[in-house]
């Protein structure tokens, strides 16, 4: 089976974050994919954001898929919350998997930063989304020249599979900004994650008047 993976703080989660795992599902032909809310850092600041409970329910109303499978596995780990902990209980859960790692452009650029990179990069495909002009791709094909020693052929190669994808225009820290100012997040949020967001004040949400 094809298995995707797919972790992020998801505060909220977001029509990009739907569309990155919508591509890859359809583009390789993922049997399921798991969506992991991080584990909320305690030792980082976290005023104004949303608990581990509400982002693992609005991930639940955000990936309705029946493909995708919101897990609490990083969210409940008593233990610091790396990605390949996660990987590596996911390959003694599943042995006969085939794994492909969803990440953004951004996240591959520190790649060789994260813990353990290289026993990741054994244990999966890193699938990464990027933007749709060449000077992003150029970029990212260097990278993984230069820091992970891979050369993709193309757009694949190495464990490494690279997907131009059309990106969402605004971080999370300005949808935040947006949704406690009451502005229209209409063509940013699911509307099922909008409501739940809205019903409980979330990110000091307001009502446009």
């Amino acid at each position: 089976m094809k298995t995707g993976i797919f972790g992020g703080t998801f505060n909220p989660p977001h029509r990009g974050h739907e569309r990155i795992v919508n591509d890859f599902t359809e583009r390789l032909g993922l049997d399921r994919v798991l969506i992991i809310p991080d584990k909320k850092p305690v030792h980082k600041p976290w005023e104004n954001l949303a608990d581990d409970e509400n982002r693992y329910e609005m991930c639940v109303l955000a990936f309705c898929d029946p493909k995708y499978e919101v897990s609490r596995m990083e969210i409940d780990r008593s233990s610091d919350s790396y990605t390949v902990f996660t990987l590596r209980e996911l390959r003694e859960k599943y042995p006969d998997d085939d794994f492909y790692l969803i990440i953004g452009s951004d996240m591959f650029l520190c790649f060789d930063k994260w813990y353990r990179y290289e026993e990741i990069m054994r244990g999966c495909t890193l699938c990464v989304a990027s933007r749709e002009n060449g000077d992003d791709l150029d970029r990212l094909k260097s990278y993984a020249i230069s820091r992970l020693n891979v050369k993709t052929d193309g757009l694949e190669g190495g464990g490494i599979i690279i997907s131009p994808c059309e990106p969402l225009e605004i971080s999370s820290t300005k949808l935040r900004e947006l949704l406690s100012s009451g502005g229209d997040v209409s063509k940013y949020l699911n509307e099922k994650v909008c409501k739940y967001i809205e019903d409980r004040g979330i990110y000091g949400y307001r009502k446009k008047r």
